[in-house]
């Protein structure tokens, strides 16, 4: 059983309106203080093929093949290229390294950081302890650590199957299938640092923030006034939804579910927090290991 949590409510709800403003402001500060649009030599991808391309200000490039004028539209991650001899090209573009280590610095901090530090904030203002509202951290190890990492490795299969069932019903109701921004950046991603600060991302800070704000925050407070099934069912929703992708709202819903259960059997919030991790490190490491399986299949 989940603790009894210290907080009330409206706690909840100002710690999110801080929260929802904080990131805000830090992609309103990436937006203000990062130039967008590539200068420099950079690699896209043209019919299959990588090819460098040096872009410069005011809106022309160099290639190897030729020269011409570009549109970089950062929202929709797309570069149309205009050569002086040819019909315009439209690549897809995930930024230059500098923006997307930016994306990534800002994620982690105004996104993650910000939420961890937020909840320390709302254990002092309620003054209580990690153990009072979370549960206990080491022991017993297996019901804690072993215990949900086996789980997490274990719904890696039927997430896969709930992902298939979703894109199926999406290609029938007339949707094309969309591969998710981030699962893009993920795969294409080859610089070391980049790479390390997703690992540091999505293995070790989404599973801590994302577990104290849908598990030990929002689902523990809506079943602590009465309504358990709701706070389960609710936390699941926001959790699927709030990772933007449509073909992943079921197989996230479910593990919403899932995380939740393990909370309320383990009595600890370090349960599904090490479910979650083990959880996306095994998809993690999937992604990054595609490209090389493909290419030698191919």
């Amino acid at each position: 059983m989940t603790p009894r949590v210290p907080w009330t409510p409206a706690d909840v709800l100002q710690i999110l309106l801080i929260w929802i403003l904080v990131v805000l402001l830090g992609q309103l500060a990436f937006t203000v203080l990062m130039p967008h649009g590539p200068i420099g030599p950079e690699q896209v991808e043209i019919d299959g093929n990588k090819t460098t391309l040096t872009f410069f200000e005011g809106g022309t490039y160099e290639a190897a093949g030729g020269k011409g004028k570009f549109k970089f539209e950062q929202a929709r991650n797309q570069l149309i290229l205009e050569p002086d001899a040819g019909d315009p090209i439209t690549v897809k573009f995930h930024g230059t390294l500098r923006d997307r280590i930016g994306i990534l610095l800002t994620n982690l901090v105004c996104l993650q950081c910000s939420m961890v530090a937020l909840v320390f904030l709302l254990l002092r203002k309620s003054k209580s302890h990690w153990r009072a509202a979370f549960g206990p951290i080491g022991r017993p190890a297996f019901q804690l650590w072993l215990g949900p990492a086996l789980f997490g490795m274990g719904f890696v299969l039927p997430a896969f199957g709930l992902h298939y069932i979703s894109q199926t019903v999406l290609a029938q109701l007339g949707h094309e299938p969309v591969v998710q921004e981030a699962v893009q950046m993920v795969m294409a991603t080859e610089h070391p640092v980049e790479v390390g600060l997703q690992v540091v991302s999505v293995v070790i800070m989404a599973p801590i923030a994302e577990e104290l704000l849908f598990r030990g925050i929002l689902y523990n407070t809506i079943k602590h006034t009465g309504y358990p099934l709701a706070g389960m069912i609710i936390s699941a929703a926001l959790f699927a939804l709030v990772h933007g992708s449509l073909a992943l709202t079921l197989p996230l819903f479910v593990m919403g579910l899932a995380l939740a259960w393990v909370y309320e059997k383990s009595g600890s919030i370090i349960a599904p927090m090490v479910m979650h991790a083990t959880f996306n490190a095994i998809n993690f490491s999937l992604l990054k290991l595609a490209p090389i399986f493909a290419e030698k299949a191919g």
